[in-house]
């Protein structure tokens, strides 16, 4: 029997998974798929990515572009800005111009650092291969040059820090 257009499967049906990523892809749902290399499955190192990365040199937008992360601005110290989730397992705090971190929770995926690597590679356009597996990274992107570091001790916490001033 031939589906009907006009009615959609509510049960995904064997041959259908590559059409339902696929979907899931355009529509921007939940990957359910296992993770594949150079995926990011961490909330907070997307935020970082989205909020911290995206918004350099500035960092200007970042608390705008927090909110689809589902952050609320906490506290405007002049100078700095904090947000935190609701359920307050990451937040993101801005110093203007200078740095922008996300903090959280204590992640369970082993692969998270390896996640960090791919992200900043990305964004500063180069292989994640020769970004350094500890300690602080030197990148340049946008003709400015930055501190990178992701530090596991006690959570996570994913920081860029524009080198100008130091």
């Amino acid at each position: 029997m031939t589906p009907s257009l006009s009615k959609p499967r509510m049960r995904p049906q064997a041959g259908t998974l590559a059409a339902t990523l696929v979907l899931g892809l355009v529509l921007g749902l939940p990957n359910t798929s296992s993770s594949k290399a150079g995926d990011v499955t961490d909330k907070a190192l997307m935020l970082f990515r989205d909020a911290c990365l995206a918004t350099a040199p500035a960092f200007d937008r970042a608390m705008a572009a927090a909110k689809k992360h589902g952050i609320k601005p906490q506290m405007d110290l002049g100078a700095s800005l904090v947000g935190m989730a609701p359920d307050g397992s990451y937040s993101l705090q801005v110093r203007g111009k200078k740095e922008c971190a996300v903090t959280a929770e204590k992640s369970a995926d082993p692969a998270v650092a390896e996640q960090f690597r791919s992200v900043v590679a990305t964004a500063a356009g180069v292989p994640a291969a020769s970004l350094t597996s500890d300690g602080p990274i030197q990148i340049t992107m946008r003709g400015q040059t930055y501190v990178v570091r992701h530090d596991r001790k006690g959570g996570e916490a994913y920081v860029i820090m524009s080198t100008a001033g130091l």
